[in-house]
C-alpha cells in the first residue's frame, strides 16, 4: 500500500529535468527523497555528466556525510559501472558555508581576494584594531546628517550594529535629510490636561531636550515621557516617531559603511567569518565574468532545511543555477530563472526555529517566486512515517489554531497517516495542585523540582515498556530550557534510573579527549608555542604549577620540544618524551602520525581514567578523532592541517550522539530537531518561560515583513522593539513546540502542572509551553489536553512491528562466510600486499626544521597559518601566477598578469627579479617559446593525473605545465622549482634532485597519452631552464621500477610535497 502523497514523492525522484520546492513534514522521509533523487540521477543515461555537478547542501556536516552514505550504499547495491561511482565519488555534499569557500578558493581572484583565506571565529582581537584604525565614520551623509545622527545616536553603538549584523542583512534604500521635529501638539495636550508631577517632569525635560537639540552641540539622550494621562504619550511617541525612524534608518545605512569597511579589513589580513564566506561567494556571483564560468559548471544544487537558509544564501543558490548569460538578481528581475532541473530545495516552514540566522518571510518569497514563474513545481510530503495515528491526531487537532498563517506565522500542513499506522498513545500526566499543600510558598525552582521528583517516580515505577520503547536509550525528555535538564536528571539520579545529558552548550572543547589531542597535535606541529607546551604539561601530564614556574625562571621559550633539552627533572623529562615523540611521526603520514602520539602519550589510557559521572564516553571522543585524522589524510591533510582544523572548531556545537548507554535521554527541544525516539516525555508545561532580551545594539525583522527594527540601547525605541521581538520569539516558541511532540515515534507524554505554576488568577503562565500550546482554560487546545487519557500500557502491535523489522534486517544481512584455515593463513601471509600509491610532485625542496620553525610574534592579530613558511607561501604564489597564466598571449599580456598577481606576493622584490629572469630566458627563445608557438597547441596548468605503475604500485601527482600539440603527438612537461640557489652552478644539484621526480612525470604521461614527451625543469632563482634527455630519464625510470614498492618513497625528490 502506498502513501497517500506516493505521487509528489514519486515526480521528486524521478522528474530530474524540474525543479522542485519541497515542503516536508515532521517525518515525512525527506532524506529518503532526497537520497531516492540522487540514486535516480545515477542510474540516469547521463550520470557521468551529471554526478560530477551535483551539490548537496545541509545544515550541518554530519546530515551530509549521512545523505551521501546512504546514496553510496543504495548505488551500489545496483552494481553500477565504475565510471558512474567515480562520477559520484566527484559529487559534493556538504554545508553552504563550505561550499561557497570553494567557490572562493577556485575563483575568488576575480574579486582580488588574498589566498589562502582562514576562518576567523573570535574576532575581538581584530575589531579592537578595526576601531582604533577609524578616523570618519558616515561618509555618505552630508555633513550636517552626520552631526545630527551623532548627537543622537552612539557611534560606538552604530559600529557595534555593523559588527553583529556580520556580512549580510543591512540593505536599506539610502538615508534622507534629517526631518523636522514638531512638538506643538505635545505642549499643547500638557496644557490642556490635568496637572500633575509627572506630566511637569516630562514637559520639563522636553524642554530641556528641546532647547540642546536645537541649540546646543553635544550628545542628547531622548527625553522620557512619564504620564499616559489624555493620551500624551501616544501624541509624544507620534511627534517623535519621523526622528526616530529617521536616525534607525541613517544608523543601519552608516552600520551598512562599517560592515563593508570591516569586511575589507579582515579580507586585508586573509580572514573571513562564516558571513563572509556567504556574501562574498554573492558577490562573486555578480561579478559578469566569474559568475559567467560559474554557471557554465551547469551545478545541480538540491538544498535541504531550506526553512534555515538566509537571504544571502538564497541568492548564492538561485544565481549559481542561472543560464550562463544570466544578469542581475533573479528575484528582482523575475529574468533567466534557475535551470530546468538545477536547483531543489526541501524544507518545512513549521520547523524553522532560528530567527536569528533564517528569514521565513524571504524562505516564502523564493518558494512563491519558483512556482509563479514556472520555474519550479511545489511538493508537499504531507504522510509522517514517524509518528502513529493518536499522536498524528492529537498535533493535527490542536496545531490547527497554532500554526494559523497569521501575523507572520506559517500555516500548518496536516499530517497524513503512514500505511500500516500503528496506534500510539498520547499521554497526560497530571500534577494537581495538592501537592503544594503544607509545603509553604514555594520558588519556582522548587514546584520545578516537585514536579521533576514526581515524574521520575512514576517513570522507575512504569518502567520503558509501557511508554512501548525498547529500552531506556529510546525514551527523551525534552525541555526548552537547559537548566530546566539539570532539574529533571537530578531527580531521575536520585532514584538511580540511567540518564545522559545532551547539553545544547556543550562544545567540543568540552571533551577531554579533544581539548587534549588538539593540544598535543599542535605542540607537534608548532614546537616553540610556548603557551601550548606548558598546557599540555599541566593538563595532560599533571605538572603542577610550582615545577613549571622552577623550570621555565621567568623563561617561556624554555618550553620548547624543538631541540633536545639537556637538563633533568620533572619538566624537563616530559619536555625530552615530548621531543622524541615528534621525532618519530615527523616523516610519517597523519595518521599513523596521530596514532603514535595517542599511543606513546598514553593518552587514550588517561581519557579513559576520568570519571564516568563527568564525561560520558570519553574514549568514543577520541575514536571519532582518530577517523577525522584518517579522513584529512585522505584528503591530502597534514599533522599541521590537522591541528589547525581541530583548533578552528574547538567552539563549535558537539553533534548530538546516541549513547551506547542505556539511559534516558535529556535535550533540549531544539537540539532535538532531526532526531525521533520510540517516547517522548515533555515536563514543565506551565513554567514561565523568561525570554531571552534583545541584545542591544542589534536589527530585529518584522515577523512576515521585509521590515527591519534596529535597536541600539535599551532605551531606543522601547516598546516597538519589545513587541517586534516578543512576537518573533513567541512564534518561534510555537514552532518549536510542534518540533518538541513531533518527535515521538510510539508515545507521547504530557506533564499537565498547570496547577503548579498558576499565577494569582488561577491562570497559565505566560510565556510558558502551555500558552504556546493553547492550552489555558477556554483556548482551543484546552478540551484536547483534557481528553487525553493517563493510563500508558503495553501495545502487542508495536512489539511485534519492531520484532518484525528486527527480525527482517537480519535476514536481510548476508551470513558470514564460512573460511577454513588456509584460506586465513593465505590472507595473512598477503595481508601487506596491496596497491601503493606514490606522488612524486613538489615545488619546494625540504629544508631543516630548525631553518623554517620560528617562535611566533608578539601582536599577530590575524593572517596566514602559523605551520606556512616563507619558502611554502612564495612556491604557492608562483604557482598561483601561472595556473590562470596567458600562455597564449604575448609579452603585454604577460606583463599584466605578472602586474595583477604581484601585490599578493609575499616577497615583492624576489617575485619581481624572478619575474625577469623569466622574461629574459625561458620566456625569450627557448624550447618553451617554441612550444608555444605550434599551431593547436593546448595548454594544461596543475594537471592532475593518476597512473597505475603496475599490479601492485599507483602514481599520483599534480604537473605544473603540460603543453599538448595533438597533431604532432608532442608534449612539453615543466616544473617550477622556487627553491633559493647560490649561482647558476647550483642548477646541476637542483638538477640532480628532482631527477627522479620529472622520470616519473615523463613516463607516466607517456605511458596515458603515448606522446613524445620533453620534460624539464625551471629554476626560478638563476632562470635556468634545465631540460633533461630522454635517455636520462628512461634510465632513471629503469632504476625506479626496480625498487620494491614500499621503497619508493625514500627517493630524493620524489617525497618533496
Amino acid at each position: 500500500m502506498e502513501p497517500r502523497d506516493q505521487s509528489a514523492r514519486t515526480r521528486f525522484q524521478s522528474e530530474l529535468d524540474r525543479n522542485f520546492s519541497v515542503v516536508a513534514s515532521a517525518g515525512s522521509g525527506k532524506t529518503r527523497s532526497v537520497t531516492d533523487r540522487i540514486v535516480q540521477l545515477a542510474r540516469s543515461p547521463h550520470a557521468e555528466t551529471a554526478l560530477p555537478r551535483l551539490v548537496v547542501l545541509t545544515f550541518a556536516n554530519r546530515a551530509a556525510d549521512e545523505m551521501q552514505q546512504r546514496a553510496r550504499a543504495e548505488i551500489l547495491e545496483a552494481n553500477p559501472p565504475s565510471e558512474v561511482l567515480a562520477a559520484f565519488n566527484r559529487a559534493w555534499f556538504g554545508t553552504i558555508h563550505a561550499f561557497c569557500l570553494k567557490l572562493l578558493t577556485d575563483y575568488g581572484h576575480y574579486l582580488g581576494l588574498p589566498a589562502p583565506l582562514e576562518l576567523l571565529t573570535d574576532d575581538e582581537d581584530l575589531w579592537n584594531e578595526f576601531v582604533q584604525e577609524q578616523t570618519s565614520v558616515g561618509r555618505s551623509l552630508a555633513p550636517e546628517d552626520r552631526e545630527t545622527l551623532l548627537r543622537l545616536a552612539s557611534i560606538r553603538q552604530i559600529m557595534e550594529l555593523g559588527r553583529c549584523a556580520g556580512s549580510a542583512g543591512l540593505h536599506l534604500a539610502e538615508p534622507s535629510r534629517c526631518p523636522a521635529i514638531h512638538l506643538c501638539a505635545v505642549y499643547a495636550s500638557a496644557k490642556t490636561a490635568r496637572k500633575s508631577e509627572t506630566i511637569a517632569n516630562s514637559i520639563a525635560q522636553l524642554t530641556d531636550w528641546e532647547k540642546n537639540f536645537r541649540h546646543g552641540t553635544g550628545f542628547v539622550r531622548w527625553p522620557i515621557c512619564f504620564t499616559k494621562a489624555q493620551g500624551i504619550d501616544e501624541i509624544w511617541a507620534e511627534a517623535f516617531a519621523p526622528l526616530r525612524r529617521w536616525v534607525t534608518n541613517t544608523a543601519i545605512s552608516v552600520a551598512r559603511e562599517v560592515q563593508r569597511d570591516y569586511r575589507n579589513f579582515r579580507l586585508e589580513r586573509g580572514v573571513v567569518t562564516y558571513g563572509d564566506q556567504i556574501a562574498l561567494a554573492d558577490e562573486l556571483l555578480q561579478h559578469p565574468e566569474a559568475a559567467h564560468r560559474l554557471r557554465q559548471l551547469d551545478h545541480i544544487v538540491i538544498l535541504d532545511e531550506a526553512q534555515d537558509t538566509d537571504p544571502a544564501q538564497f541568492s548564492v543558490l538561485l544565481e549559481i543555477t542561472r543560464p550562463p548569460e544570466a544578469t542581475g538578481r533573479w528575484l528582482e528581475t523575475r529574468v533567466d530563472p534557475p535551470r530546468p532541473g538545477s536547483f531543489c530545495m526541501v524544507g518545512d516552514f513549521q520547523q524553522s526555529i532560528y530567527h536569528d540566522r533564517a528569514d521565513l518571510a524571504y524562505y516564502q518569497k523564493v518558494h512563491d517566486a519558483l512556482v509563479d514563474a514556472e520555474a519550479g513545481d511545489a511538493l508537499t510530503f504531507s504522510v509522517t512515517f514517524r509518528l502513529d495515528q493518536r499522536q498524528l491526531d492529537f498535533v493535527n487537532a490542536t496545531f490547527r489554531d497554532i500554526l494559523h498563517g497569521g501575523q507572520g506565522q506559517v500555516q500548518f500542513v496536516e499530517l497524513q497517516p503512514r500505511p500500516e499506522v500503528l496506534p500510539g498513545q498520547v499521554i497526560r500526566f497530571p500534577l494537581p495542585g495538592k501537592l503544594l499543600e503544607g509545603k509553604g510558598k514555594l520558588k519556582e525552582h522548587q514546584i520545578a523540582r516537585l514536579e521533576a521528583d514526581e515524574l521520575a517516580r512514576w517513570l522507575k515505577k512504569l518502567g520503558p515498556e509501557k511508554l512501548r520503547a525498547r529500552n531506556w536509550r529510546e525514551v527523551a525528555i525534552l525541555c526548552p530550557r537547559r537548566d530546566w535538564l539539570r532539574t529533571m536528571a537530578g531527580a531521575l539520579r536520585r532514584l538511580d534510573l540511567p540518564v545522559e545529558v545532551q547539553s545544547e552548550s556543550d562544545q567540543q572543547a568540552d571533551s577531554p579527549a579533544y581539548a587534549w589531542l588538539t593540544a598535543l597535535c599542535t605542540t607537534m606541529a608548532e614546537p616553540r608555542n610556548h603557551y601550548e607546551i606548558v598546557g599540555v604539561l599541566r593538563e595532560v601530564f599533571g605538572v603542577s604549577d610550582h615545577d613549571l614556574a622552577v623550570f621555565a625562571d621567568a623563561q617561556g621559550s624554555r618550553f620548547q620540544i624543538q631541540e633536545p633539552v639537556t637538563a633533568a627533572g620533572i619538566v624537563s623529562s616530559q619536555l625530552a618524551d615530548l621531543t622524541a615523540i615528534r621525532s618519530a611521526i615527523l616523516e610519517l603520514p597523519l595518521f599513523a602520525a596521530v596514532d603514535l602520539l595517542v599511543e606513546r602519550t598514553a593518552l587514550r589510557a588517561r581519557i579513559a581514567s576520568l570519571p564516568e559521572e563527568d564525561f560520558s564516553e570519553p574514549v568514543a571522543d577520541l575514536e571519532t578523532l582518530l577517523t577525522l585524522a584518517a579522513e584529512t589524510e585522505a584528503n591530502g591533510g597534514t599533522l599541521a592541517n590537522f591541528a589547525e582544523q581541530l583548533r578552528s572548531e574547538m567552539e563549535r556545537q558537539r553533534p548530538v550522539r546516541l549513547s551506547s548507554e542505556n539511559a534516558i535521554q535529556l535535550i533540549t527541544a531544539q537540539k532535538a530537531k532531526g532526531s525521533e525516539w520510540d517516547a517522548v516525555i515533555v515536563p514543565f508545561l506551565g513554567r514561565r518561560i523568561i525570554p531571552f532580551s534583545p541584545r542591544y545594539p542589534s536589527v530585529i525583522r518584522i515577523p512576515g515583513s521585509d521590515e527591519v527594527i534596529a535597536a541600539l540601547h535599551k532605551e531606543d525605541r522601547e516598546a516597538e522593539v519589545k513587541e517586534a521581538y516578543a512576537l518573533l520569539r513567541r512564534q518561534e516558541m510555537e514552532r518549536l513546540l510542534y518540533v518538541a511532540v513531533t518527535r515521538a515515534r510510539h508515545t507521547l507524554v504530557l506533564a499537565l502542572d498547570q496547577e503548579l505554576f498558576a499565577n494569582a488568577k488561577g491562570k497559565a503562565q505566560d510565556p510558558s509551553q502551555l500558552k504556546f500550546f493553547r492550552g489555558d482554560l477556554g483556548e482551543s487546545s484546552a478540551e484536547h489536553l483534557a481528553a487525553l487519557s493517563g493510563k500508558p500500557d503495553v501495545c502487542d502491535a508495536t512489539a511485534a512491528a519492531w520484532t518484525e523489522r528486527e527480525t527482517n534486517a537480519r535476514a536481510a544481512e548476508p551470513a558470514p562466510p564460512t573460511v577454513d584455515a588456509l584460506s586465513v593463513e593465505r590472507a595473512r601471509s598477503q595481508a601487506d600486499d596491496f596497491i601503493r600509491k606514490q606522488n612524486p610532485s613538489g615545488f619546494e625542496e625540504r629544508r631543516d626544521p630548525a631553518e623554517e620553525e620560528k617562535p611566533a610574534g608578539r601582536g599577530r592579530t590575524a593572517g596566514h597559518s602559523l605551520v606556512d613558511t616563507p619558502a611554502t607561501l612564495y612556491g604557492s604564489w608562483w604557482h598561483a601566477l601561472f595556473e590562470h597564466f596567458p600562455w597564449r598571449g604575448d609579452r603585454k599580456d604577460w606583463n599584466a598578469a605578472f602586474a595583477a598577481m604581484a601585490p599578493d606576493s609575499p616577497e615583492g622584490a624576489r617575485s619581481q627579479r624572478e619575474w625577469l629572469l623569466l622574461l629574459d630566458h625561458a620566456l625569450r627563445a627557448s624550447v618553451l617559446t617554441q612550444f608555444l608557438q605550434r599551431p593547436g597547441l593546448v595548454v594544461h596548468t596543475e594537471y592532475p593525473f593518476f597512473w597505475r605503475v603496475d599490479e601492485s604500485r599507483c602514481m599520483e601527482g599534480v604537473i605544473d605545465l603540460l603543453l599538448v600539440d595533438a597533431s604532432a603527438r608532442k608534449g612539453l612537461i615543466l616544473d617550477w622549482k622556487t627553491n633559493r640557489l647560490g649561482s647558476k652552478s647550483d642548477g646541476g644539484r637542483l638538477r640532480a634532485r628532482y631527477q627522479p621526480q620529472i622520470a616519473a612525470y615523463s613516463r607516466a604521461v607517456r605511458a596515458i597519452t603515448s606522446l613524445d614527451v620533453v620534460a624539464g625543469l625551471y629554476a626560478t632563482a638563476t632562470g635556468q631552464l634545465l631540460m633533461f634527455e630522454e635517455d636520462e630519464l628512461s634510465a632513471e625510470w629503469a632504476r625506479l621500477a626496480q625498487l620494491p614498492a614500499g621503497e619508493m618513497y625514500a627517493v630524493d625528490g620524489l617525497d618533496d610535497i
